[in-house]
């Protein structure tokens, strides 16, 4: 006969529960080590550009890697407009994020008849709803974000009606344990962020 005392279940059950709790978050680490490289190849017909909240109506650091990439694609590829999306979402913003990414695009060398301007959104999702609506119909599509933000952008992307491939931008060195760490709490949230989005799409 084996005999288990209080104590030993009482940890059986600690053991049992930090194993049901660290599953989800090792498949979202996964899954987040996955979407982040990109797997865009090849040229689509639009670069849909995520913004990025402006300081002081200036780029961050976050979206400036962002607009990198975007032109060093776009240079690569001549015949893909950018979408550069974003509209303004802070209270003393003067400037949309799409009109931010326009000016940093020109200024790496991308004409600004290649670059239409997406900003009235606030949400990611509504980045997508007004971006398909720029798009048309039987157009192909490269998004592009952030590599801790893809995974997310990509859901959403697919939630509104969008089957895109995926460019990565590099994350900011001394902000990549926070912006990974904030997806995990920000990827259910993304379907409330949706539902209101439907609203206006």
């Amino acid at each position: 006969m084996i005999i288990i005392n209080r104590g030993e279940v009482f940890i059986l059950k600690t053991e049992l529960f930090a194993l049901a709790a660290a599953l989800p978050v090792t498949v979202f680490a996964v899954s987040e080590a996955v979407a982040s490289r990109g797997n865009a190849k090849g040229e689509a017909d639009y670069l849909l550009i995520l913004g990025h909240a402006l300081e002081n109506d200036a780029a961050s650091e976050v979206l400036i890697n962002r607009c990198k990439k975007a032109a060093e694609y776009l240079k690569q590829h001549k015949d893909t407009v950018a979408i550069a999306c974003g509209g303004i979402t802070g209270e003393k913003q003067t400037r949309s994020e799409a009109e931010v990414i326009r000016k940093i695009l020109t200024s790496e060398g991308i004409e600004e008849e290649r670059i239409i301007l997406e900003d009235k959104s606030t949400t990611t999702a509504e980045n997508f709803y007004n971006a398909k609506k720029l798009m048309g119909e039987g157009k192909t599509a490269f998004l592009l974000s952030s590599s801790y933000h893809l995974l997310r952008a990509q859901t959403l992307a697919r939630l509104c009606g969008i089957r895109t491939k995926t460019l990565s931008a590099p994350t900011p060195k001394n902000a990549v344990i926070s912006c990974f760490a904030k997806e995990f709490f920000a990827f259910p949230l993304m379907f409330l962020n949706l539902k209101e989005a439907k609203k206006h799409g």
